[in-house]
C-alpha cells in the first residue's frame, strides 16, 4: 500500500473456538503487538504484512484520481477502495448538503467494507481453529504429544495470524466511521428534507448498532419517498442480517437490491458473506470479481474462498462416485 489512509476503528474480537487456546505469540504479522494495544499505523502495517505473507497483492488504482464529485460518487458505487484516498482528498472541504452526503457516503462505505472483509476472515479463522482442534488431538491410545506438531505450530500461527488481521481492519474502519456520521448529521442539519442524506445517517446507526435512531432515519425516507431508493433496501438487509439476525431475509433483500441496481458492488460483496455453503458462497465471490477484481472482500479473502472451494469440490466428486 503506497499510501495508508489514515483511518481508524474498534471492534471487538471473540477469542477463537476449539479445544487448544491459540498463544498470541505464534502470529508471525505484526511482531510485538497486541490486539488490545493496537494502534492504527500498526493496523495498517498488519494488514499489508497479511496480504505479503498470504499471497495477495495490493490493489492498485483502477482509474485516474476524481476530477469531480460525480466522479468520488463513482468511486463509492463501486467500493472502488484504492481510489477511497483519492477520492477524499478531492472532496475535502466540499460543502452543500449533496456534497456532504457523498462525502458522508465514501467513508461509511470505506468503514462497512473493513468491517465486512473482517466478518469473512472471521468465518475463515473459525474454520482454521477447529482443523487446529482437530490437529492437536492424540491420534493413538495413550499418545500425548500431537501426532504432527509441525502442522499444530502452522495452524497456531494462522488462527493468530487472522486474529490480529481481523482487529486491525475492525480499527481501521472507526476513524471513517465517525467521520462518516458527522458528515451525514451536518447534511440532514443543513437541509432536513435531504433524503440521501438521512440515507446516510441510516447507514452509520446501522453500523453503529443505533436500531432506535436507525429506525427514525428510515421511517423519514419511506414516508417522504414511496418508493425508496436502492440503497434503502440494501439498508433493510443489512438490518436483517445484524438485528435480526435473519440470513435468509437478508439474501432476499440483497438479490432484490441487485435487481434494481446491478452495479452495486457493495450488495453483492455482502451476499458472499451471507452464504454460507462454500459452492454458493464462492459463486456470490465470483460474481464480486466480476464486479470489482480489486474489492477488498476478493483482495483480502478471496483466496482462502478459492481454497475451500476447491477442497470441496474435489471431495464431493469423489464422494459421489462412492
Amino acid at each position: 500500500m503506497s499510501r495508508v489512509i489514515p483511518f481508524l476503528v474498534s471492534l471487538c474480537i471473540a477469542a477463537c473456538g476449539g479445544s487448544q487456546p491459540t498463544p498470541r505469540s505464534a502470529s508471525t504479522i505484526g511482531s510485538g503487538v497486541s490486539l488490545e494495544a493496537m494502534t492504527t499505523k500498526q493496523a495498517a502495517k498488519i494488514v499489508e504484512e497479511y496480504r505479503t505473507k498470504y499471497g495477495y497483492p495490493a490493489p492498485a488504482a483502477m482509474a485516474p484520481p476524481p476530477t469531480s464529485m460525480v466522479d468520488v460518487l463513482e468511486i463509492v458505487r463501486g467500493d472502488r477502495f484504492s481510489e477511497f484516498e483519492a477520492a477524499r482528498q478531492f472532496s475535502a472541504g466540499k460543502q452543500g448538503p449533496e456534497a456532504l452526503t457523498i462525502r458522508a457516503y465514501l467513508e461509511l462505505s470505506y468503514a462497512s467494507g473493513m468491517r465486512l472483509a473482517a466478518a469473512v476472515l472471521k468465518e475463515t479463522e473459525k474454520h482454521t481453529a477447529t482443523e487446529l482442534a482437530q490437529a492437536s488431538q492424540p491420534r493413538r491410545l495413550g499418545e500425548q504429544a500431537p501426532e504432527d506438531p509441525k502442522k499444530v505450530s502452522e495452524l497456531q500461527a494462522e488462527v493468530a495470524d487472522l486474529q490480529k488481521v481481523v482487529r486491525a481492519l475492525g480499527l481501521l474502519s472507526e476513524g471513517p466511521l465517525e467521520a462518516g456520521g458527522n458528515l451525514a448529521k451536518e447534511a440532514v442539519r443543513q437541509h432536513p428534507q435531504h433524503g440521501p442524506g438521512h440515507l446516510a445517517a441510516a447507514n452509520y446507526f446501522r453500523l453503529r448498532r443505533d436500531w432506535l435512531a436507525f429506525d427514525r432515519e428510515m421511517r423519514f425516507i419511506e414516508k417522504a419517498n414511496p418508493e425508496p431508493p436502492p440503497l434503502h433496501t440494501f439498508l433493510r438487509a443489512r438490518e436483517q442480517c445484524q438485528r435480526y439476525v435473519d440470513a435468509n431475509k437478508c439474501r432476499a433483500l440483497l438479490q432484490k437490491t441487485l435487481e434494481r441496481n446491478p452495479k452495486m458492488v457493495r450488495a453483492q460483496a455482502n451476499l458472499v458473506l451471507v452464504e454460507k455453503d462454500i459452492e454458493a458462497k464462492h459463486a456470490e465471490l465470483e460474481k464480486l470479481r466480476a464486479m470489482n477484481p480489486n474489492h477488498v472482500v476478493v483482495t483480502l479473502a478471496g483466496k482462502q474462498i478459492d481454497e475451500e472451494f476447491a477442497v470441496t469440490t474435489e471431495l464431493r466428486e469423489a464422494l459421489g462416485n462412492e
